[in-house]
């Protein structure tokens, strides 16, 4: 099927026409593009190495982001004991690596629609994680938890804003949701185009602005309260799209990849920090 990106005339969202089918959707999680355990296998080359320590360091970022996070959040002592530890729900874990990082600080849960990468991290790390997704996931508590997160799963959703609404129920007073999301208004995404990889399509069905992403939690029940940048997204987004050009246009864009490729990460980096549209970024919400 061919797949193309629409923007609303109104809003100006970007999304997915047509949507898959929801039973077909699955299928394109099988795909040997899309590898739920990508960050499990051994570096077989420089790239693989390269991928191998940002991911490391990535894991160390984001838990020093959640340890800030969850100091933000006050809550009361009817919600929480003095030593019970936080709740963090992950929605779209993945194998848990995540969720492992947090483990010890935090009670950690998990969501994970792929069955296989679900069972990884159960076995693996012993994480509870619940196969499915949210709306189909009814062992969940509500005002339980500190803190839910998706990094970069929104996208995925077929109906993100009954998701946001589930969410909201399950959060404590005062808790916190953070998502992390690839911005098509990036400089990478404008000189990479149909080649940039974090389109994703059919699997990501929108490309929310900041204002498109803050009206819809607002219907939801939140308020923004911080966003910024994902410090490895450009890099990750410029290197692989350059080899999804590769891929699409043949050997040729080979004597192109070194300009373009410093270019995107440069200018991608640059502009980000004056118009606050870098290639990737995280929002914090807090729930009203």
């Amino acid at each position: 099927m061919n797949y193309q990106l629409m923007k609303c005339a109104g809003c100006g969202l970007v999304f997915l026409n047509p949507r898959p089918a929801m039973d077909q959707v699955g299928e394109f999680y099988q795909n040997q593009d899309y590898d739920p355990f990508l960050s499990l296998q051994s570096s077989k080359g420089i790239l693989d190495h390269i991928y191998s320590l940002a991911r490391k360091q990535t894991l160390i970022w984001k838990k020093r982001l959640v340890d800030r996070v969850i100091r933000s959040v006050k809550l009361s002592d009817e919600t929480k004991s003095s030593n019970s530890k936080d709740s963090i729900l992950d929605i779209g874990c993945g194998t848990g690596e995540f969720l492992s990082a947090l483990s010890g600080d935090y009670s950690v849960e998990g969501i994970e629609p792929e069955p296989k990468a679900a069972q990884w991290a159960r076995q693996q790390f012993g994480l509870e994680v619940h196969t499915g997704n949210l709306a189909s996931t009814a062992a969940l508590n509500a005002d339980k938890y500190a803190l839910i997160t998706l990094w970069h799963a929104l996208e995925h959703v077929p109906e993100p804003l009954n998701d946001l609404e589930i969410i909201q129920r399950l959060l404590l007073p005062n808790g916190l949701l953070l998502i992390a999301l690839p911005n098509i208004r990036s400089f990478d995404a404008k000189i990479y185009r149909s080649c940039w990889i974090a389109l994703d399509a059919p699997r990501h069905f929108w490309h929310f602005s900041k204002s498109q992403l803050e009206l819809l939690t607002r219907k939801s029940g939140f308020k923004l309260i911080k966003s910024g940048m994902l410090p490895l997204d450009t890099i990750y987004n410029s290197l692989y799209s350059e080899m999804l050009c590769k891929t699409i246009k043949g050997n040729r864009q080979i004597a192109l990849t070194p300009f373009r490729l410093t270019i995107s990460v440069l200018s991608s980096l640059v502009w980000g920090v004056l118009s606050g549209q870098h290639s990737g970024i995280y929002y914090i919400f807090r729930k009203l």
